[in-house]
């Protein structure tokens, strides 16, 4: 049996019950939902390691863009037998519908909840985040939108750029300032000198602005996570309405051009890894390290 065939087979045993499952999942791998969930780990968890999941995670959806564009293969929508459901989820790359492989939702799924499984690194969540993979993954080829091998080919690339990533993370944290700040630059310029489309240019200018804030905030804010939960969800709802202000509010302000979707992205990429974080310190939400080594030289006095 063929991919084509097997995509007819399958599709044409969709149920309403299993359909309203796979819009879930589906939603669970679009832009939407990583801009809701990435931004959790660096402002209420950890800053290092949400540094790094989130620079990870955006390596990892520029390579796929260009995989996507590079080899332009056909989704299988509109194939003769094929039922495609939710296609406004895959209507979302400057190259539709000869954006199939890999699929995005794959790879970027496996690149998240990996890494989120590598941080973590519990059993029981483990297997969660691998069902989780798995299920949206498989409700890309259930939905009609990708052929096996997009979803395939995504899981495995993401494992690569897991496994390359985790081995080096530690090396990058201890070169000098002066090399990061050379590699928070040179790397969204590489990304968008070889892939000046659409996409290369908006993942290269988010790049380039969280690599700057992030080392700009060390250096200059060094924001301190609170405990209390009630602060972490002030801070996270006054981050999330600036990133989606941006996000939305910067079209309006700059015309559609290459070079301006990635001056906006650089812009978002900057509000959420350093507007935000001196925000939470100057509303009072969280404290800076500089505040507490300041009380601690107090009370030694």
């Amino acid at each position: 049996m063929n991919q084509a065939e097997f995509l007819r087979t399958l599709t044409e045993n969709q149920h309403p019950m299993l359909d309203s499952i796979a819009a879930i999942l589906t939603f669970l791998g679009n832009e939407e939902f990583y801009f809701l969930i990435v931004p959790i780990i660096y402002w209420c968890v950890q800053k290092q390691a949400g540094f790094r999941l989130f620079y990870i995670f955006l390596v990892s959806v520029t390579i796929n863009a260009f995989l996507k564009i590079t080899y332009a293969i056909q989704r299988p929508i509109g194939v003769e037998g094929v039922h495609s459901l939710f296609i406004s989820s895959a209507e979302v790359g400057s190259h539709y519908p000869n954006d199939s492989f890999p699929s995005g939702h794959a790879q970027g799924s496996t690149t998240l909840w990996g890494y989120l499984a590598y941080l973590i690194s519990r059993p029981t969540f483990w297997v969660f985040a691998v069902c989780l993979i798995l299920l949206i993954s498989f409700s890309r080829i259930y939905t009609g939108l990708h052929w096996p091998t997009d979803v395939i080919a995504g899981i495995m690339i993401a494992v690569f750029i897991l496994i390359v990533a985790i081995r080096i993370q530690h090396f990058l944290s201890t070169i000098p300032a002066k090399a990061q700040w050379s590699l928070a630059i040179l790397i969204p310029l590489f990304f968008v000198a070889f892939f000046p489309e659409e996409e290369g240019a908006k993942y290269a200018g988010f790049l380039l602005g969280a690599g700057i804030g992030y080392l700009i905030e060390g250096q200059k804010v060094n924001m301190l996570i609170s405990n209390r939960t009630v602060k972490k969800i002030s801070a996270y709802a006054i981050g999330i309405i600036g990133l989606f202000a941006l996000q939305i509010g910067l079209k309006f302000i700059f015309p559609e051009h290459i070079v301006f979707d990635f001056i906006r992205y650089s812009c978002i990429g900057l509000w959420g890894l350093l507007g935000a974080p001196y925000m939470f310190v100057k509303l009072g939400i969280y404290e800076t390290n500089k505040d507490i080594q300041l009380m601690k030289g107090n009370v030694s006095v």
